[in-house]
């Protein structure tokens, strides 16, 4: 009996680097000895992510306009991906064929696109077919519908809105269930409903299917002794007669254990696959740690380093501001100096006597002073705030922070200046 399996997984920020790492097979080495690297071209794509996971994220995030108050930083991160993971077991892949298989996971698909709402919201969607049972990632971006602060209709990114009511996981096993195996006509079962089978692991899946074989194989292996309670009449010519209850039942022990035999073996590969799964698991788990570690730092670093350049930032513009006041002055007073040339010119030609006109000069002559003394104090300023802005412009060089400097200083201020 093979069954429609359906999980989910949600998703930190700090963990999307990971989920990508594994779903696209970008890591160099894997404890999971399942996966055979020599297949994993035969690995494909229903929905390719444009970039990276998280730039992804952000492309479809901008052109949906999605909103949310998502938290990035810190230990208490917002869930900014959800993960669906599709399977069965292998004997059920190995009874469709390759044809098949794929259009299996292209009905699944459907299926994804139409509960998350609509194929704009998948960021990547890929078919490993590098393991021993074949199974799809996709992972999404969980939204609901809601308003914005004006009343107006929009959408939400909120997993935990997506997942609400306690029986959410076990609606999804049966919308599932109903759209693989009824809808589209797959020889699949249901999981039984309110059991822990819905929310494995896939170690843990494989981990219960290999003991589910264990205790056939017990049974089996009862059912081989009870041949010796069977009885046989002896017939002529080398012949035996037995009860028909009796021949099936020593015909299905001996079936049994040709089963029971291959079954043995395949369960001491299954084992030695259950605990490299558990250890790869236990490794991603540390690695996730260790990154979410490093991811803190980082922003922490850059915290401090804009905090640094905060006050400079507001230097930069004063530094403006002041040129652009420095330029209007020495307009003013080269128009102020050439007025006084031409009411000196003017003076002389009228009369020199002029006492009127003598004390317009004398009054524009203290004017200029007085703009003189303005200049000269402006230009001191001046050369004090290019002085800082030399130190701040070498910090920056030094500190290899010319892409930050662009990015949330340098742009702004420009935009600023444009207007």
């Amino acid at each position: 009996m093979s069954f429609a399996i359906i999980r989910n997984q949600n998703h930190k920020v700090g963990a999307v680097p990971l989920v990508e790492r594994h779903n696209e097979r970008k890591n160099h080495n894997y404890s999971n000895h399942d996966i055979d690297r020599s297949r994993s071209k035969e690995n494909f794509h229903l929905k390719a992510p444009q970039g990276s996971y998280w730039e992804t994220f952000n492309k479809i995030r901008d052109r949906h306009q999605l909103k949310g108050n998502l938290r990035l930083k810190g230990e208490k991160q917002s869930t900014v991906l959800c993960e669906f993971i599709i399977t069965s077991d292998k004997s059920f892949f190995d009874r469709l064929g390759a044809e098949r298989t794929k259009r299996f996971f292209e009905d699944a698909y459907q299926f994804v696109t139409a509960k998350v709402g609509g194929e704009q919201f998948v960021v990547a969607a890929v078919v490993h077919m590098d393991e021993a049972t074949p199974h799809m990632h996709i992972t999404f971006i969980p939204t609901v519908l809601g308003k914005d602060r004006k009343g107006q209709p929009c959408r939400r990114i909120n997993c935990s809105e997506f997942w609400k009511g306690r029986d959410s996981y076990a609606r999804l096993q049966d919308e599932w269930y109903d759209f693989i195996a009824r809808s589209c006509g797959y020889d699949l079962e249901r999981g039984i409903k309110g059991s822990a089978a819905e929310h494995l692991s896939v170690a843990e899946y494989k981990l219960k299917k290999t003991q589910e074989q264990l205790e056939q194989t017990e049974r089996q292996s009862q059912e081989i002794e009870n041949i010796e309670s069977i009885s046989a009449k002896n017939l002529p010519l080398n012949t035996v007669a037995l009860k028909r209850t009796d021949y099936d039942k020593l015909k299905a022990s001996a079936e049994a254990y040709i089963t029971t035999r291959d079954t043995a073996a395949e369960n001491e590969t299954l084992k030695g696959k259950v605990e490299a799964l558990k250890s790869e698991n236990a490794e991603l788990r540390q690695e996730n740690g260790s990154l979410n570690d490093q991811l803190i730092k980082v922003n922490e670093q850059f915290d401090r380093f804009y905090d640094d350049v905060a006050d400079e930032r507001a230097l930069l513009e004063r530094n403006q501001r002041l040129a652009a006041e420095n330029k209007n002055i020495g307009n003013q007073l080269h128009e102020l100096t050439d007025e006084i040339k031409a009411l000196k010119d003017k003076s002389v030609k009228l009369s020199k006597d002029n006492d009127d006109l003598k004390k317009t000069v004398e009054e524009k002559s203290a004017e200029i002073t007085r703009v003189t003394g303005e200049l000269t104090a402006l230009q001191k300023l001046h050369k004090e705030l290019q002085d800082k802005w030399e130190k701040v412009m070498k910090f920056i060089q030094e500190h290899s922070l010319k892409e930050q400097w662009e990015k949330y200083i340098a742009a702004p201020i420009r935009k600023v200046l444009s207007h």
